[in-house]
């Protein structure tokens, strides 16, 4: 066998079980300490018998100095008990070919471990390559002296082919591990961002009903028993909702709906009592007459959020406006109903309204950019779809269309 095979194969029996411990680490990113230890010493022992069991069949005696290779790895990965068991191994597998005596064997390793406890604690500063040059040149050293054989030529075909595995070997054990923490940032970050979506979406979903608190508890008047039998019942149902809308965003799972029999007109006419004091403030006219009753099954918090959501929306749009006007109106088409939000407010530019689903999409100077992206996941959680027409200068259409109670 020519040295080229020789090199290949070495890197293989080496390589090959170390792969399969990264790319099973890499798999599984929640992999406790405990067992990745036991899979990186299952990787270790597996080269060491490949080596010994094949090696000394397929690579002759002249690339002994590959057993050394599993050892270095085990130190490197400071798996210390690892490192003295695959020495022992070693120096059984020395001896029974008789490459070297046990005296220089025992001395040669101990001399390695030394090495390996002085760089651990930075007593010396060494890199990996060089912990493995020192130890490869230290076992050849010691063969030679043993040996007493000093022909160049030999000395050239014993450690070449070893030194090349051994720095291919580090090099592709730091590669995985780069990629392994690479793969771990990389989940952080989209768990953080996860989180970030979950606390903004909070930000943006309590402000609601707070500000129809502030708002009604700025006008009452304590000496005034009809408004605080009028005002406090709806600042007691906002404050319920809002301790709700925090209990589900304790999760960042997908939203739960809590389903029941529920009119769409008499969810509208609730929804629109909320805003009525902001509508009458910003002087918007609101077109909406109650229809016949549509029933369906919903979750009323969540599609009130919804509704609250798109008449805000549509009143921000008018801040400016002097005959801002909203009209709602529902239709039922076969097992749908149809709700219509139309405005004539500022509208929407035709590349701002191909991102307006996307999260944290906003024109707001003070907009999160979440409330069109949640109302589309309640909508659709509903079996439903949200559906925004709008023109720039012109005004904006929202259609929510959801089925009909079975």
């Amino acid at each position: 066998m020519n040295n080229f095979d020789s090199f290949v194969l070495s890197s293989i029996f080496i390589a090959f079980p170390l792969l399969l411990y990264l790319l099973y680490v890499a798999h599984n990113r929640n992999i406790e300490k405990q067992e990745n230890d036991l899979f990186l010493g299952l990787a270790l022992f597996s080269e060491m018998y490949l080596l010994i069991r094949l090696g000394h069949d397929f690579l002759q005696t002249r690339n002994i100095l590959l057993i050394n290779i599993p050892i270095i790895i085990a130190y490197i990965k400071t798996r210390k008990i690892e490192a003295v068991i695959l020495s022992v191994i070693a120096v059984f597998y020395y001896i029974s070919n008789e490459y070297q005596s046990l005296s220089f064997l025992i001395i040669e390793y101990i001399i390695c471990f030394i090495i390996y406890i002085l760089k651990n604690k930075k007593i010396i500063n060494i890199n990996d390559y060089i912990f493995g040059t020192i130890f490869i040149f230290l076992n050849l050293i010691m063969y030679i002296i043993n040996t007493f054989n000093n022909r160049v030529i030999d000395i050239i075909l014993y450690l070449l082919p070893s030194y090349l595995v051994m720095i291919f070997v580090i090099y592709l054990l730091k590669k995985g591990d780069d990629i392994l923490k690479y793969h771990m940032n990389f989940k952080e970050l989209e768990q953080e961002k996860q989180i970030r979506v979950s606390l903004f979406k909070i930000t943006h979903e309590i402000k609601n009903p707070l500000a129809v608190c502030k708002g009604y508890l700025d006008m009452i008047n304590t000496k005034n028993q009809e408004q605080c039998s009028k005002y406090i019942p709806i600042i007691k149902e906002e404050i319920d909702r809002t301790l709700l809308l925090l209990q589900d965003f304790l999760s960042v799972s997908k939203i739960k709906l809590d389903v029941d029999i529920l009119d769409i007109n008499l969810l509208l006419e609730e929804s629109l009592d909320n805003l009525r004091t902001l509508l009458k403030e910003k002087n918007i006219k609101l077109e909406y007459e109650e229809d016949d009753e549509i029933y369906i099954n919903g979750d009323y918090n969540r599609l009130l959020q919804v509704v609250i959501n798109i008449v805000k929306n549509s009143i921000e749009s008018l801040e400016d406006k002097k005959d801002g006007v909203i009209s709602i109106n529902t239709e039922i088409d076969n097992k749908y109903v149809y709700i219509y939000f139309k405005d004539n407010g500022i509208g929407i530019t035709k590349e701002n309204l191909e991102k307006i689903r996307e999260p944290f999409f906003t024109t707001k100077t003070k907009g999160t950019g979440l409330g069109v992206s949640l109302s589309y996941e309640i909508i659709e959680a509903h079996n439903g779809k949200i559906i925004y027409e709008s023109e720039y200068q012109k005004g904006t259409t929202v259609i929510i269309k959801i089925p009909l109670m079975d």
